[in-house]
């Protein structure tokens, strides 16, 4: 099980751009952004898109700064971290699919690449007016 806590996760370069960098302060940093760590956008990301029911193939060029499930556990992320392992069950229909650890992970990286896609979308369709919290705050409720 440690094993799947050491594979990387991947994203694309074009949603670190537009949405990882808006939404979230420089890993760590105290900047006014909605989140502390780019993981934390990640994984909000991940969510969106477990709930869109529909993982999407990661096809563009990818972000060179990547993290893992045991970064979010360091940071006190281990209940996401658990939250999206559990997810990536339910979506596989098998616990099965822990045994690849690497498929795990390919799986997680699909549907956050979906969330992405859809909160790029929602970016696109109704702009930020207020403040980004606001927003993803609207956009959550």
């Amino acid at each position: 099980m440690e094993e799947l806590f050491e594979v990387q996760f991947k994203y694309e370069r074009q949603y670190r751009d537009k949405i990882v960098y808006r939404f979230a302060a420089a890993q760590g940093s105290r900047d006014k952004n909605v989140f502390s760590y780019h993981w934390q956008c990640f994984a909000w990301a991940a969510i969106v898109g477990f709930l869109t029911g529909k993982p999407k193939k990661l096809e563009n060029a990818l972000a060179d700064r990547s993290f893992s499930l045991k970064t979010m556990r360091t940071y006190n992320g281990e209940r996401i971290a658990e939250a999206l392992i559990c997810l990536c069950i339910a979506k596989a229909g098998t616990v099965d699919i822990l045994k690849t650890p690497e498929s795990a992970i390919e799986l997680i990286n699909e549907y956050a690449n979906a969330g992405f896609y859809k909160l790029s979308e929602m970016l696109d369709d109704n702009p930020v007016s207020g403040s980004d919290l606001q927003w993803v705050l609207q956009e959550i409720f």
